[in-house]
């Protein structure tokens, strides 16, 4: 069982060995279904900090000993009896930057939330763990373990996981196998391997119709990792599966993904 913390350690993930590919002319973007519907607006005022936390889930089922980190918004203790949307973020490559970085995703959270344009929601980031199994350990033992802790809506639109790098393949996996629990997923410079894309077709076919997760891929177009994400774009290509993708110069840094992550709350927050 893996414990180590990535926001301890602050790993870095290092892709310069793979193999540099082009990536193709831009494609078509198939047009996402419209939301409907909001939460309602907060009684009380969102001008005072949020509180950070971690946490570790107690009993586990799936061999995995998970360890998280949390945000909650600066509404929610004077919130006593509302609940919160929750976006689960994976493999954040930001150090110690969780708290302080002007770009990281907990500052990007209040910053929006306390000028309204974000609605109040809960941040979770666990540890960095890789291994097969993994994106069900975090479905079926971390998630509900959040519920039962914190105040947390439950329905899978208000619920949303996204990643960065191979991050990005556990969160698609995530999504796509319990889209039951998911109601969006981001994938940030990531995609999944060829020799997974026959199982994303069956999770796809399984799926009851309307169940399946709203799709943002963002990728630079100088980043080794499109291949995987060629991969991911034709299984949802072939199985007419709606998404947004967003390209634009970059490689796989955090030069690519700061200036971004603004961008990628408020997708998440565009289904509440």
């Amino acid at each position: 069982m893996q414990r180590a913390s990535l926001l301890a350690r602050g790993i870095v993930l290092l892709l310069g060995m793979l193999p540099s590919c082009a990536a193709p002319a831009a494609q078509k973007i198939p047009t996402q279904p419209a939301l409907t519907g909001t939460l309602p607006v907060p009684e009380a005022s969102c001008d005072r900090p949020g509180t950070l936390g971690s946490d570790q889930v107690p009993f586990v089922t799936q061999g995995y000993d998970i360890s998280f980190d949390y945000y909650l918004p600066p509404c929610y203790a004077e919130q006593p009896e509302a609940p919160f949307p929750v976006i689960y973020l994976l493999v954040m490559p930001y150090a110690g930057r969780l708290a302080h970085g002007r770009q990281a995703p907990r500052s990007l959270a209040e910053r929006l939330i306390q000028s309204g344009r974000m609605r109040p929601a809960i941040l979770i980031v666990p540890q960095a763990t890789v291994g097969v199994g993994y994106h069900a350990a975090l479905a079926k033992d971390l998630v509900p373990y959040v519920d039962s802790r914190f105040r947390t809506l439950h329905e899978a639109r208000y619920r949303g996981v996204g990643g960065i790098s191979h991050g990005a393949a556990i969160a698609a996996r995530m999504a796509f196998e319990f889209p039951d629990l998911f109601g969006s997923v981001g994938l940030f410079s990531g995609g999944i391997d060829s020799s997974e894309m026959g199982t994303f077709d069956g999770w796809i076919a399984q799926a009851p119709q309307g169940e399946l997760p709203r799709v943002l891929i963002s990728v630079g177009t100088q980043d080794a990792i499109w291949r995987l994400t060629s991969n991911f774009l034709r299984v949802l290509d072939r199985n007419r599966v709606p998404y947004l993708l967003e390209q634009g110069p970059g490689s796989h840094s955090w030069d690519f993904w700061g200036p971004k992550m603004e961008s990628y709350l408020l997708w998440f927050a565009g289904a509440w």
